[in-house]
């Protein structure tokens, strides 16, 4: 067996198939070459001209080979992990709902912003890419995680559950041009599903687990690849007793956060110097790795409603 087929043998039934779908994408895109703007992220056409299509096309289009090959790698090892500590079917539903609750809080927040400040850029800007899934299936995986500390990169330790904030704000850092809003959807997203808030959409484990038995599901149950739900469920939708107890952890992982964030800046500025830097080289890291996850921008589009309009339309 070559390491490939060995590699992919590795892969849980559910994390491979949402990887597969995205590579027969992007060979769709790659020899038809269609108008990215007719698939990508863009609020301000979802809400006013109802192509609400793109809470789908949006997730599984990418903008370059580098851009799909980052975020698969992403996919394989955050999909993997969480797949055989929650099952095939749990994981598959995850990812289902994933792809339209990103791009629905995607959305949510960037007509927010407009109708309450009058901030147009996110309902004109166009994004695409899986990443707002992967940062939610981040913060599944991180919650489950039985580690409690994770390195960033081998620059910083922080709170495993604080882990994919830790990695918002330092891709952002060092690569500018992705979508901080479509990672941010995937974190909100993701936490909310953690703590139980969005237990109306996924089924319970229960379910889950009847549903592993049944003739109709049992071609997929049977592939090698399949996971089984463990006994003990999925352990997520579970909601938390007490907000203060979660609130004083989350509160405790942020300062550990920014503890760590400034010292690590004060090694960067002040231990190894800017001579001893010279050799990290970023320019082309961001457009190879998310530059076409903010595809494009519309500012001079007039067919969005004033501010006035849509707030008294809302009244």
């Amino acid at each position: 067996m070559s390491r490939l087929a060995e590699t992919l043998a590795n892969i849980p039934l559910a994390t491979l198939s949402i990887m597969i779908v995205c590579c027969v994408v992007y060979m769709y895109q790659f020899f038809v070459d269609p108008p990215m703007h007719h698939y990508t992220m863009c609020p301000r056409l979802v809400i006013y001209m109802s192509e609400y299509y793109r809470f789908i096309t949006s997730s599984l289009f990418h903008g370059s080979i580098m851009h799909i090959g980052m975020n698969m790698m992403s996919t394989m090892a955050i999909g993997s992990s969480l797949e055989k500590r929650i099952g095939s079917l749990a994981m598959a539903t995850t990812i289902l709902w994933g792809i339209q609750l990103t791009s629905s809080i995607y959305t949510f927040i960037s007509w927010l912003l407009y109708i309450t400040i009058g901030y147009e850029h996110l309902m004109n800007q166009h994004s695409v890419g899986f990443s707002g899934v992967i940062f939610q299936l981040a913060v599944l995986e991180a919650n489950l995680s039985p580690d409690r500390t994770r390195s960033v990169f081998g620059f910083i330790n922080v709170s495993s559950k604080m882990y994919p904030w830790a990695l918002l704000v330092i891709l952002q850092f060092i690569m500018p041009q992705i979508s901080f809003l479509g990672h941010l959807s995937g974190i909100l997203i993701g936490t909310m599903q953690s703590h139980g808030s969005l237990n109306i959409f996924f089924p319970s484990d229960e379910y889950l687990k009847d549903s592993e038995q049944k003739a109709s599901l049992a071609f997929i149950v049977r592939q090698p690849s399949f996971v089984s739900m463990p006994e003990a469920g999925t352990g997520l939708g579970r909601r938390r007793e007490g907000s203060a107890g979660l609130f004083a952890e989350v509160g405790g992982s942020i300062a550990l956060f920014v503890k760590n964030i400034c010292e690590t800046l004060k090694v960067m500025i002040f231990g190894r110097g800017e001579g001893s830097n010279q050799n990290i080289q970023m320019g082309s890291l961001g457009a190879a790795w998310g530059g076409n996850d903010s595809v494009r921008d519309d500012e001079g589009w007039n067919g969005l409603p004033t501010i006035a309009e849509e707030r008294e339309r809302l009244t």
